[in-house]
């Protein structure tokens, strides 16, 4: 494992010459590696993520997630890292260079905390909501929204969402399979929403609004709605089965809050909220009502246009 590593390192900085330092790796996963950078001049700091050289030898592959990478580059806002160039080297190597985020993904939180106030898990579906309403806008999907791509920066924790269009790259090539050839995850079972974990190839941004009700309630409960000991019995309790009430694993969790979370949660796309913007205004004025906590997928909305 070392001298492969060893070996990306070494054809990252021939790639990206003298324009980058490398300076170690911050994380890695089914997606890519994530290296942190210098911007040698610019004089600003960077993270570098590398497509897995496994995937990046597959022309199909290569070409999708260049091509995504540089649509994603496309979104300037608040709450999402800003993509500053994509490119390839001369072996094939795959990567785009992103803004660096002083902060922690919202997944190492979880597992040091468990469950959050419930204030702060509104203001962090809050604020993703944003980010993916202005995605949706350009007609972005995510697709693998998850805690670990969502990053919290500085003493506040403000939300900003990382890996757009990566899914969709790696995924245009396997028939909306849940794993490639090789093992790769595209997606994350826990999180999928039941289109995705169906195999559904036309998703739309309703898809990610599901994947952050589950985001959301483990936020709430520390726990996910689904588990299962193998990945297509989490798939098929993804498309089957109904989310257990947010308020009966968090009793104090505030009633429009739990609305919002189990809206999104509904199997059928129709039945969540029609857009991210939707449930950001209703987070925001906290006005998302449901006619009985036993009542799956019936809501009144205190304000009638968002229904």
């Amino acid at each position: 494992m070392a001298d492969t590593d060893n070996s990306l390192v070494k054809r990252l900085k021939e790639a990206l010459g003298t324009s980058y330092s490398v300076e170690g790796e911050i994380g890695r996963g089914g997606m890519g590696v994530v290296y942190h950078a210098r911007d040698e001049r610019l004089k600003r700091q960077v993270a570098i993520k590398v497509l897995p050289p496994e995937l990046a030898f597959r022309e199909d592959i290569r070409t999708r997630f260049l091509r995504e990478a540089e649509t994603a580059a496309r979104l300037s806002h608040p709450h999402i890292v800003p993509i500053h160039s994509v490119g390839e080297g001369p072996d094939g190597l795959v990567y785009f260079v992103m803004a660096y985020v002083d902060g922690e993904p919202l997944g190492a939180k979880l597992k040091r905390r468990g469950q959050l106030p419930t204030e702060e898990a509104r203001r962090i579906m809050q604020e993703t909501s944003d980010a993916l309403a202005a995605a949706h806008a350009l007609g972005i999907v995510h697709r693998d929204v998850k805690p670990d791509n969502i990053l919290l920066e500085g003493s506040r924790g403000r939300v900003v969402v990382t890996d757009f269009g990566i899914a969709k790259a790696l995924s245009s090539t396997t028939g909306g399979a849940t794993l490639t050839g090789t093992g790769v995850a595209i997606g994350t079972p826990h999180y999928m929403s039941p289109e995705q974990a169906a195999g559904d190839r036309e998703i739309d941004g309703r898809s990610d609004l599901y994947s952050l009700g589950v985001v959301t309630y483990q936020m709430l409960t520390a726990e996910l709605p689904f588990s299962a000991p193998t990945v297509p019995g989490i798939l098929m309790k993804q498309i089957t089965e109904a989310a257990p009430m947010v308020t009966d694993r968090r009793p104090d969790c505030p009633e429009d809050l739990a609305a919002c979370v189990m809206r999104c949660l509904e199997k059928e796309p129709e039945a969540r909220w029609p857009t991210a913007e939707a449930l950001r205004r209703a987070l925001e004025s906290r006005s998302a009502q449901m006619w009985h906590p036993r009542c799956r997928g019936v809501y009144r909305l205190l304000v009638s246009p968002w229904r």
